[in-house]
């Protein structure tokens, strides 16, 4: 796999995408602790996990469809995918808002500060820094697909190209005929006509 033609700024939203997803499959969303007289429990839940798991699971694959969006243009470019607004990175854009809408939604539906896991706080900061970076790389997106042309060295004008042939081979040409005709008319004439007194 080569990485070459890979931006640092795609490295970035495929790298934050595959991080969103851990963090809403394996990250505690919440963490419940009960404690009565000397007995204690505690528990767990993720993003995929009630309630409304459902949620963290639409959030997950759009993190993962924007990780797959990225290796089929690296990697497949002859593969032909769907876009969302005309451009690839439009479309990882898109996906980002959309993961960041589920997550939010999912807060939204279950504000319980005091029973929210440390994995609720990293996922926050990793949907923000996955929205803001792919909104950074599609505004550098023409800047990029245009560097590439602008790195190619510049060809000859095509008037440069077509003249120079032409004008060696029909100008001694045209110029021998017109040299010619008074040579050949005048020799026709000294030899035909006979000099006078004789």
């Amino acid at each position: 796999m080569n990485l070459d033609n890979v931006a640092r700024e795609e490295m970035i939203v495929g790298g934050l995408a595959i991080l969103l997803a851990i963090c809403l499959l394996f990250f505690p969303w919440f963490d419940v602790s009960v404690s009565v007289g000397a007995f204690s429990a505690s528990a767990t839940f993720t993003a995929t996990g009630d309630p409304d798991g459902w949620l963290g699971i639409l959030a997950v694959i759009a993190a993962v469809l924007i990780v797959a969006d990225l290796a089929v243009e690296k990697f497949s470019p002859q593969t032909q995918i769907p876009e969302i607004g005309g451009s690839r990175a439009n479309t990882r854009f898109i996906l980002a808002v959309i993961a960041a809408g589920f997550v939010a939604l999912k807060f939204l539906f279950h504000i319980h500060f005091d029973l929210f896991g440390w994995g609720f706080y990293v996922t926050v900061v990793v949907t923000i820094a996955l929205v803001y970076f792919a909104a950074q790389l599609r505004s550098a997106a023409p800047s990029m697909a245009s560097a590439p042309m602008s790195s190619r060295p510049a060809s000859p004008p095509p008037s440069a190209g077509t003249r120079a042939p032409e004008q060696p081979g029909s100008r001694p040409s045209s110029a021998g005929t017109e040299s010619a005709g008074p040579e050949t008319a005048g020799s026709g004439t000294s030899g035909s006509t006979p000099p006078p007194g004789s």
